[in-house]
């Protein structure tokens, strides 16, 4: 809502900079101002710092000032690694995230508030696009227990959802946000897995959705390697003596086996939800590493290190020229 009286506006002002840095713009165009009334925000940031209740950062934008940090190192570390996951997740702006990223910022001692808020700063430069809309349709729809209908381009086909989020969640291995629940046109209460970024046309429907009272996310993806569920398939891989130490540094997750051989070679066993998603890990070990099991896993890998065989052995860069 504008702001309609002085007092109003202030308030306003002050809620806004305990979430983080603005200029005098930032609060003009967050605030829903009209831009005449710049001046007057003006004046009532030099009011506010003549008062001390604001400071000027160095990025030359206003906030307030900062406190001690209350954090112990390991609590700082812990809150500092989740800003930059965050950084790193977000391909496109997001007015909500970086909100949130100065929150988290702003409870860090000096030296990581610091990176925290160079980030925020670089974060301020990424683009904008339909992506950042969709996300912030998803939050709604899950936290409101709402259902979602959009679009879903996926690799084969695009079809219509109607989705009932059951929970939100980040691929370990790419970083991408997907949604995870039913599908109300589709017959059935078996959950699906929708990545976000392949959502269009996204909105919300009045309609409510209910998380059944019994369904345990944790569970849900405890065979998973990195978002993709389905029916056990048991994988096991033979790495070269060379990379020893970089596999046992690896966590390959709980349920994993891995033994070292008397010639020095890695027999790792693997139990997961859907080999699919292992095949981008495996080929990143070019031919350190040898799929013994299971025999479509062995042929995927194998075809894809001939592909790129045969890509090199042409000589000339395709890129060459363009």
């Amino acid at each position: 809502m504008t702001a309609t009286t002085k007092t109003e506006r202030i308030l306003d002002i002050l809620q806004l900079l305990g979430d983080g840095e603005c200029s005098a713009r930032d609060l003009v165009r967050r605030l829903g101002l009209p831009e005449h009334q710049l001046r007057s925000v003006q004046r009532d940031l030099r009011t506010l710092l003549d008062r001390n209740v604001l400071e000027v950062a160095s990025s030359g934008r206003y906030r307030r000032p900062l406190g001690t940090s209350s954090l112990n190192p390991v609590e700082a570390l812990a809150v500092y690694s989740a800003t930059r996951m965050m950084y790193h997740h977000a391909a496109e702006y997001n007015e909500h995230y970086l909100r949130a990223m100065d929150k988290l910022a702003r409870q860090l001692p000096e030296r990581a508030r610091r990176v925290a808020t160079l980030a925020s700063e670089a974060y301020r430069g990424k683009p904008n696009a339909g992506g950042s809309r969709t996300f912030e349709l998803v939050a709604q729809a899950w936290l409101e227990g709402r259902v979602l209908r959009f679009q879903y381009h996926s690799l084969q086909k695009v079809s219509t959802v109607e989705l009932v989020i059951y929970f939100i969640e980040l691929s370990p291995q790419n970083r991408q946000a997907y949604a995870i629940g039913v599908n109300r046109l589709k017959e059935g209460d078996r959950p699906f897995v929708f990545r976000l970024s392949r959502m269009r046309e996204a909105r919300l429907l009045a309609d409510e959705g209910e998380i059944p009272e019994d369904f345990h996310p944790l569970k849900f993806l405890s065979n998973a390697w990195g978002i993709m569920t389905g029916d056990p398939v048991r994988v096991e891989l033979f790495f070269s003596p060379s990379v020893r130490d970089r596999v046992g540094e690896t966590h390959l997750g709980d349920s994993a086996e891995v033994k070292v051989l008397g010639s020095g070679h890695t027999r790792v066993v693997l139990t997961v939800g859907g080999w699919k998603e292992l095949i981008p890990w495996v080929l990143g070990w070019g031919s350190e590493v040898e799929v013994l099991e299971p025999p479509e896993l062995r042929e995927a890998v194998a075809g894809g290190h001939q592909a790129a065989a045969a890509l090199y052995r042409a000589g000339v860069p395709h890129g060459a020229g363009n």
